[in-house]
């Protein structure tokens, strides 16, 4: 997407010029990890290297997966069969477009992306999306180790809800709290391999003879349901989140890829990562499809999903049941796990560039899983999900609506304001020619703009509706 390279194959975007918070790339070190150049990894030449490579998008993807994407594909299986299907392939396309274009402002320099961010308005947009996060982070760990622990209790009925939910959020916190995103790394590998292979079996499991399948093949021709242009917008939004989208670029650089020769690694991880969220959203929809699809069955609780794998036990026995378990225990933990440690990079970056700038980019001030600032957002992970949850089923109080609302809100404008970021940003006369954006990039951008603008508009009506209804 970026035009062709001018800057030569050796040539390196750390220096190519200053910025208010100093050359990130001087003396000899990178501004991530504070190690020396010349201990810096080579970017490969051949696909074989670049297969070896492949390990940041399988974060981003496993992270980027939960139980409301089971929820949202599964449902879109049981209403609409399979004519669906493209929407969510549309909505991969322009995040992926999204997350090429930050990670190619990412190789431009040893900085981070927040760092990037004050080049386009000082504190402000860390400001903003510091806002953002810490929205999420209040309520996004509540949900997730509540629905993972759900998940182990129907696979060992025996083990009570609190111990077990304190074992699965300690046993995340601990692996992030260390340090190594190697770590975390090849953890997220391991449940990628049971997750994919579980849904896609699964998927097959369910091509077997019977009215319903027959049905649902039918509905294999892409239509666009005219009476629910709202529910085609929240799919081509819904699978993929925009905390994984930034997150990524801090996994890039705890891998040390930086320059312009790491444009072709970085590009095809992220397809493969998009690849797999496409392979679960697509057998997903088809286990919906096939077993859900014009039944009258909607799935728009987690509960429900469990009720989809006591289905499928049923027809496809005990091994079918125990598979479903399993690999929605991998989509859960792994959201738990990515989701926390996405968070934590972006909130724990935010605060340090607020709180350093315009000396952000000093080596001593580095942005990684080791920085106080990433601890402190565990820490207030952590304080949010077991605070939430014990306000929730020991007090007995429920969610409260209104901060709900308002996160929604919220959140819902990360995507375009990365959008408008990246536009600004990449189109810059000091990025260097071969990472800067092209027609096609902002071409990708500016429609990602518009239409995740729409989406945050409707999202703000619907937030109003539900603020004047409380």
């Amino acid at each position: 997407m970026a035009e062709q390279d001018a800057a030569g194959p050796g040539a390196r975007a750390g220096g190519a010029s200053a910025t208010p918070g100093g050359a990130a790339g001087g003396a000899g070190q990178t501004a991530g990890t504070g190690a020396s150049a010349a201990d810096a990894p080579v970017a490969p030449r051949r696909w074989a290297g670049y297969v070896r490579m492949l390990g940041p998008g399988i974060v981003l993807a496993l992270a980027s997966v939960g139980a409301s994407d089971m929820v949202t594909t599964l449902n879109s299986g049981a209403e609409f069969g399979l004519a669906l299907v493209w929407v969510f392939v549309v909505g991969l396309l322009l995040k992926y477009g999204l997350s090429e274009a930050i990670a190619r402002l990412q190789l431009t320099a040893d900085r981070s992306f927040l760092s990037h961010a004050t080049d386009a308005g000082g504190r402000l947009f860390p400001i903003l999306l510091l806002i953002a996060e810490l929205l999420v982070g209040l309520f996004f760990g509540a949900g997730v180790a509540s629905i993972t622990t759900l998940v182990v209790q129907a696979l060992f009925p025996a083990l009570p809800f609190w111990p077990t939910l304190l074992v699965l959020v300690a046993s995340a916190v601990v692996l992030l709290w260390i340090g190594r995103y190697s770590a975390v790394e090849k953890a997220m590998v391991g449940f990628a391999i049971l997750m994919f292979l579980g849904i896609v079996a699964l998927a097959i499991g369910s091509l077997g003879d019977g009215d319903a399948q027959r049905t649902a093949v039918g509905t294999i021709l892409p239509v666009y349901p005219s009476e629910s242009p709202i529910a085609v917008l929240s799919l081509i939004g819904g699978v993929g989140g925009a905390t994984g989208i930034m997150a990524y670029t801090y996994f890039v650089q705890e891998k040390r890829w930086s320059g312009p020769t790491w444009k072709s690694v970085v590009r095809v991880d992220l397809a493969f990562s998009y690849i797999l969220v496409g392979v679960f959203a697509v057998a997903m929809t088809v286990v919906g499809a096939f077993w859900l699809y014009g039944q009258g069955h909607t799935i728009e609780s987690n509960d429900a999903v469990f009720q989809v794998g006591d289905l499928i036990g049923d027809q496809l026995g005990e091994w079918a049941w125990v598979l479903f378990l399993l690999a929605f225990f991998a989509v859960t933990y792994s959201s738990l796990l990515g989701g926390f440690q996405g968070i934590a990079y972006v909130t724990g970056d935010c605060l340090r560039v607020i709180r350093r700038y315009p000396h952000q980019d000093e080596p001593q001030f580095a942005m990684s899983a080791k920085a106080v600032e990433f601890k402190i957002a565990l820490v207030w992970l952590t304080v949010c999900t077991l605070g939430l949850l014990t306000v929730e089923r020991v007090l007995g109080y429920d969610r409260p609506v209104t901060l709900v609302l308002v996160y929604a809100a919220i959140s819902s404008f990360i995507l375009p304001i990365l959008a408008v970021l990246l536009l600004i940003l990449l189109n810059r006369g000091s990025v260097p020619a071969s990472l800067r954006s092209g027609w096609l990039s902002n071409s990708v951008l500016m429609l990602c703009l518009v239409l995740f603008t729409v989406l945050a508009g409707v999202q703000v009506v619907e937030t109003v509706r539900g603020l004047m209804a409380v």
